[in-house]
């Protein structure tokens, strides 16, 4: 038995290898529409912006790009970038504070959503959540707190404020409980995979479940769920990574897990409503960007398994090729 659904609209796709897998992966994915984030390569000209949108249009894929707000410690040229074609801004939550405050400003005067990653790098130096299982395992950790401080320290700012700002790829109930009195016109994302795994998943020194940010407790996977139930949540995205620099040393290994191939069937195999997973994966992120979802893709429901030897990606790293997953 198969079910329609409206196809995707994956708000957090690292610019890790060409628009062109990006777009075939889509395509296998259920995703109609992806937001390509500046995590890999630069995007803060036009001559970067401009490459991206030119190689979406040849594969006539509906890529999004955001810009890097600030660049090496100045600020990007955003209202140019917004009238070349740019649709966000990507800012680090630990820039100089006066160059977000700045950030903001362009953002409300031009209407432009920013999407923030909040995380503390002076203490995100480990290598998975800093918990007795890192303990135990001998290795460095990232601390809960490297990204709540950080929400905190935005919240603030968006106070003052009215641009539109997504809290992108959060993972911890900490963070969640500071966001509960946020401002209308802020959002919060999260990545698929901590709605799927826990640091546990780590503890036979598996890279392929290494990412960032990380896997946190089964009490942060549960706070997560339970947000997405209640709509405290507003999307579900990828934070799809092409790396295959995973058989080395754990330490050693890259962060990301490769999985836009899949996001719809995954997003729809989680234990939400499938209408409530509608709203985070295809209604909410479109509602951002004014546009329609006008594509749908039939699920089959029931067990399937995830064969990486068919990802149109050339990222192979994921995890939940282990896994045998369901749709209900």
């Amino acid at each position: 038995m198969k079910i329609k659904v409206p196809k995707s609209f994956d708000l957090n796709v690292k610019n890790s290898e060409s628009v062109a897998r990006i777009a075939a992966s889509a395509k296998n994915g259920g995703v109609e529409a992806a937001l390509m984030i500046p995590k890999h390569k630069p995007i803060f000209d036009k001559l970067h912006l401009a490459y991206n949108l030119k190689r979406a249009n040849e594969e006539n894929f509906n890529l999004f790009v955001a810009i890097e707000g600030i660049h090496e410690g100045k600020l990007s040229e955003i209202s140019i970038l917004k009238n070349k074609g740019a649709s966000a801004i990507f800012i680090n939550s630990d820039e100089d504070m006066n160059l977000i405050k700045r950030v903001f400003e362009y953002a409300e005067f031009l209407d432009i959503p920013v999407f923030v990653d909040c995380n503390n790098k002076s203490l995100s130096q480990g290598v998975m959540n800093d918990s007795e299982i890192a303990y135990h395992m001998g290795v460095s950790g990232i601390p809960s707190y490297a990204e709540s401080i950080e929400v905190a320290k935005i919240l603030e700012l968006t106070n003052h404020f009215k641009a539109k700002v997504v809290f992108q790829s959060i993972t911890t109930k900490e963070s969640l409980e500071i966001l509960k009195n946020r401002p209308s016109h802020t959002y919060i994302d999260v990545c698929i995979d901590n709605l799927y795994f826990t640091d546990e998943n780590l503890q036979n020194f598996n890279t392929l479940f290494k990412t960032f940010p990380p896997l946190r407790s089964e009490e942060d996977k549960e706070a997560l769920l339970n947000a997405c139930k209640n709509e405290e949540i507003d999307f579900i995205s990828s934070n799809h990574i092409a790396t295959n620099q995973k058989d080395i040393p754990f330490e050693e290994a890259d962060f990301g897990i490769s999985k836009l191939d899949i996001f719809t069937q995954l997003a729809y195999s989680l234990p939400l409503p499938a209408e409530t997973v509608t709203k985070l994966v295809s209604t909410n992120p479109a509602k951002l960007f004014n546009i329609q979802i006008k594509e749908f893709v039939e699920l089959e429901k029931g067990e399937f398994k995830v064969n990486t030897e068919t990802f149109a990606s050339k990222g192979k790293n994921c995890p939940y090729s282990l896994l045998k997953r369901k749709i209900i």
